[in-house]
């Protein structure tokens, strides 16, 4: 049965294997699930030693995975567009002809501030429940999930070092490159396969 604890791991799932696409030397995260499967990596190998990822692109590829599957905490923001809406006065739908004789049809309609209705007093004290509401429940379970899944010892390393220990430790010898680019030039490369001041 499909849920949302599922949803979650495949946006887990989906992210990792993007990470270690992008880390070097580049690898499968589900390769390395299957291998662990099949008995071929132990429990207690550590594979993300093997793998270098900057802190900058981890964050974007994290942040990336959060908001496509909408597993950002979005309560307090959402709380204070209602509250902005209350104290300046938000909009309704009516329907009315735009042309006199005309077809009604869906409009906007501003409505006044809620203190303007239910006076100055009530609606400080309706402010200040709200906030009280506000402040009470927190909705960031998922996002805090996510992220955790990934930082325990399964994303890639951010440490060049180890990665180089390990595969000398293997007999190779590996360059690793540590520029770290921006949140825009990570964009770039994911829309476009490269970053378009190279073609200036």
């Amino acid at each position: 049965m499909l849920d949302r604890d599922k949803i979650i791991q495949e946006a887990i799932d989906r992210c990792l294997e993007e990470m270690y696409q992008k880390s070097q030397p580049h690898a499968s995260y589900y390769d390395y699930v299957a291998r662990a499967k099949r008995g071929e990596i132990k429990k207690d190998e550590a594979i993300f030693e093997r793998h270098y990822l900057n802190e900058k692109q981890f964050d974007y590829i994290r942040n990336k995975y959060i908001k496509a599957f909408r597993l950002q905490n979005e309560w307090k923001d959402n709380i204070s567009f209602l509250v902005d809406n209350l104290k300046e006065g938000g909009y309704k739908t009516v329907y009315k002809s735009l042309i006199e004789g005309g077809e009604p049809c869906r409009t906007a309609e501003k409505m006044p501030p809620i203190q303007d209705i239910i006076g100055e007093e009530n609606a400080k004290k309706l402010f200040d429940y709200i906030e009280k509401v506000k402040n009470f429940y927190h909705f960031d379970r998922e996002e805090e999930t996510f992220s955790i899944d990934l930082c325990l010892g399964v994303s890639p390393t951010s440490n060049p070092e180890t990665v180089k220990k390990y595969w000398k430790s293997q007999g190779i010898d590996i360059e690793i490159d540590e520029t770290e680019l921006t949140e825009d030039d990570y964009w770039e490369i994911d829309q476009y396969g490269h970053l378009l001041k190279e073609d200036e």
